[in-house]
């Protein structure tokens, strides 16, 4: 029997959108618009393939991404901005190296950028993409600080075929007398709704929803590998203790989505180079709860629970709900302790990495202390080594992706800024 998919087509949208609306519900709202703005144009050029459908408006869902990394939010919500390229240019790398976008990510590099001054060899396709999401993306901008349409439609015939294509603005013009796109924003917009016949494998699913474990992790250089570690530790350490593959793949999942709620923390939190506050580590500690709002129930409860319980102890002394040992699961154990050692193995912006022998020394004193699982801890040490070496392999990729992607977005910067 076919085992159901955790994250599918039905659910990833949320996932995504709930993810992204905890660093500024501003732009994923924005992306929604936009959007549907784009899917109106699609609908009437009917150019496209179902599939390049779909595709285009998750781009555009998503095509201010890069400024959850480059801190552009604030200086975005003008109309007209000078300072586009930061945000475009990561958006397009994380986007073709991260997510299952690639062949369309290039579009979102030049979202900004008026028609006129379009490279001669970009493809037509990612051309009139770039166009229709730059298009979608003004006329969003003035209509959140302007009802004054006649406005707008003068401005836009004033730049046709300087800022935007003439021929991108009559699809807009013809979406708009078909579908009333501009009175149609003022709506509440879910994507589902946007694109209600969405269909992605689950391979898919999981390439989406790797992207937002990434979108998380690359926000600070210290934490790039620390859901993967934990992942990795996680599997291993249930494959050595001889659990059943079905357990697996839900601690496999569990660890993957244990940290989402962090893109809801504060970076200067995150990155604060010593002990926090009080008030800092109470603000640190809902990242738990802010975890539980993104899941939002539509993820299976036993792969939620080990999600959300990886700071629990088994002496009732952890967070948030303090809960004792006989209410946490082989799986929420193992994961607990695979989050202490991912994150005493790395570096932080408080302390350098621990070393291996360090390492276990302080996750067997907690375990005499009863407060990570014994058994546990006992096949972790017994098989460290071979376990650090899938976890370094299970890394290498992800760091060769991170520095990479930000050398060349410094070099992309330095090419058209």
């Amino acid at each position: 029997m076919k085992v159901r998919a955790v994250v599918n087509s039905n659910n990833i949208s949320g996932l995504i959108e709930r993810t992204l609306n905890y660093v500024d519900p501003r732009l994923v709202d924005h992306g929604k618009r936009v959007a549907s703005l784009v899917f109106g144009m699609l609908t009437v050029q009917d150019k496209y393939t179902p599939r390049e459908v779909q595709d285009i408006c998750i781009l555009s869902m998503l095509h201010d991404i890069g400024a959850y990394k480059t801190e552009e939010i604030n200086r975005m919500t003008q109309f007209e901005s000078e300072d586009v390229w930061e945000h475009s240019i990561y958006g397009y790398l994380f986007l073709h190296e991260l997510s299952p976008l690639k062949e369309w990510a290039k579009a979102v590099m030049f979202h900004h950028v008026p028609v006129s001054g379009l490279p001669d060899t970009l493809e037509k396709n990612i051309s009139e993409t770039a166009q229709m999401i730059s298009l979608a993306d003004r006329i969003d901008m003035y209509l959140q600080s302007s009802s004054d349409i006649e406005t707008l439609l003068r401005y836009l015939e004033q730049v046709r075929d300087l800022k935007f294509d003439g021929h991108i603005l009559d699809l807009f013009y013809e979406a708009e007398q078909r579908f009333s796109l501009l009175s149609s924003l003022k709506e509440k917009k879910d994507f589902r709704r946007i694109l209600p016949e969405i269909q992605l494998t689950e391979q898919e699913c999981e390439d989406y929803l790797k992207m937002m474990i990434y979108a998380i992790d690359f926000r600070s250089q210290h934490t790039v590998t620390h859901t993967i570690t934990t992942t990795s530790i996680s599997v291993s350490v249930a494959r050595c203790m001889g659990l059943p593959e079905s357990q697996v793949r839900k601690i496999w999942y569990g660890a993957l989505l244990h940290d989402l709620g962090k893109i809801g923390i504060p970076v200067e939190i995150l990155e604060y180079p010593g002990k926090l506050s009080p008030q800092a580590m109470t603000i640190m500690q809902t990242h738990v709860k802010l975890t539980e709002e993104i899941l939002g129930g539509t993820i299976e409860e036993d792969i939620t629970r080990i999600a959300l319980r990886h700071h629990e102890k088994l002496d009732g002394s952890g967070y948030p709900r303090r809960l004792p040992g006989d209410e946490l699961t082989t799986e929420e154990r193992i994961v607990a302790v695979s989050d202490i050692v991912s994150a005493l193995l790395g570096t932080r912006s408080y302390k350098g990495a621990f070393s291996r022998e360090r390492t276990l020394s302080i996750i067997e004193e907690q375990a005499r202390e009863g407060k990570l699982d014994c058994q546990v801890v006992k096949v972790l040490k017994e098989n460290f080594e071979e376990v650090l070496e899938t976890v370094e392999e299970n890394c290498r990729p992800v760091l060769d992706t991170y520095y990479g992607l930000h050398k060349d977005y410094q070099r992309l910067l330095g090419k058209y800024l």
